[in-house]
């Protein structure tokens, strides 16, 4: 059985902003990040692409996603010499280690959450979209 990990108490959420395990957390908290890194899990893509698989996000949120991943290193934007302009994105190997997190995160979804009353990923992305709006990327 693992030991758990000795973990002060934190009094609010912006004394836990200030350290690496509440900056992963609010990072994680962000279902565009999530379901952005999800989809180059499965190699490199294009925005407009990217855009379509997402379904819900504006482009000013993807935008904003993709360049606050890319100053965190888990994204690399790779642009092309091409007529039209051709760009994609992929992960770095610290954006691959988040599809290990992801995958945990999968696991304890199918153990402890399988067939509890929670919301639909169709709730969940409209939350995330209309929170977009309001709040700032993850990386300020």
């Amino acid at each position: 059985m693992p030991t758990p990990l000795p973990i002060a108490p934190i009094e609010s959420p912006e004394a836990c902003a200030g350290t690496p395990l509440g900056r992963a957390i609010r990072l994680l908290g962000d279902a565009w990040v999530l379901l952005i890194v999800m989809n180059l899990l499965h190699g490199p893509q294009r925005f407009n692409a990217l855009r379509t698989m997402l379904g819900r996000i504006s482009t000013k949120t993807l935008s904003q996603r993709l360049k606050a991943l890319e100053e965190l290193g888990f994204v690399q934007r790779q642009a092309f010499l091409e007529i039209p302009p051709r760009v994609e994105y992929h992960l770095t190997e610290q954006g691959q280690e988040l599809g290990d997190v992801i995958e945990s995160l999968e696991r304890f979804g199918k153990k402890h959450l399988a067939g509890s009353a929670v919301p639909s990923l169709d709730t969940c992305l409209t939350d995330a979209h209309e929170a977009s709006a309001t709040e700032t990327t993850c990386a300020e």
